[in-house]
């Protein structure tokens, strides 16, 4: 049975993501995708071994340029923030994360570095489903805490009043009158809570 050697960049480039496979020794690009191709727009006549240092090395975030260098001299995992550009022009905020790799077939090391996009419309559109469902979490739980607290605290002061209009009725007909309409727009509150809620 032969196992057969699969490129990571093809491989993530056939699930949207731009890579590049660069010499652990000089940055110099090994393998990369197309994706990685039309995100860097290298100039013309740059050759593609240098695309890596011309047109992603430079774009680091300068926060970040030191983590990239010590993960670049040791060999080791790092994410940072490059700036690059897509190909209308727009600007576009990537994560890089970097995977060092041995090759045991010619001794030489590589990092993979693989562009992840922080502004693009798929990560939009989940941020928005989470800040929506965050939403949605938020008015049900205000939802629940006036059905179980407000509400029921509202019908028992109304409860109160109508038994406090029975008593004072008894003593004084235009005392008793008022606190029952009390209780009767303590109840007209609740159900206007209640209606508020169910909208």
């Amino acid at each position: 049975m032969t196992t057969q050697i699969v490129d990571p960049c093809q491989l993530l480039e056939e699930i949207g993501f731009a890579a590049v496979t660069v010499k652990a020794i000089n940055a110099e690009v090994v393998a990369y995708n197309k994706l990685f191709a039309l995100l860097v727009e290298p100039p013309a006549g740059l050759e593609s071994a240098r695309w890596f240092v011309e047109c992603v090395r430079t774009r680091i975030a300068a926060a970040d340029e030191e983590r990239w260098e010590t993960c670049f001299t040791n060999r080791t995992s790092v994410q940072v923030q490059v700036s690059l550009s897509e190909i209308n022009g727009e600007p576009l905020d990537f994560e890089m994360r970097t995977v060092a790799r041995s090759n045991a077939n010619d001794s030489s090391d590589t990092i993979l570095c693989i562009f992840v996009p922080l502004n693009s419309p798929v990560l939009e559109r989940f941020f928005d489903a989470y800040i929506s469902k965050g939403s949605d979490l938020e008015r049900r739980r205000i939802r629940d805490e006036l059905h179980k607290g407000v509400s029921q605290q509202l019908l028992g002061a109304a409860f109160a009043c109508k038994v406090l209009a029975c008593r004072l009725a008894t003593l004084n007909e235009k005392l008793g009158k008022e606190a029952a309409d009390v209780g009767v727009l303590l109840n007209n509150t609740v159900i206007d809570l209640q209606n508020l809620m169910r909208s």
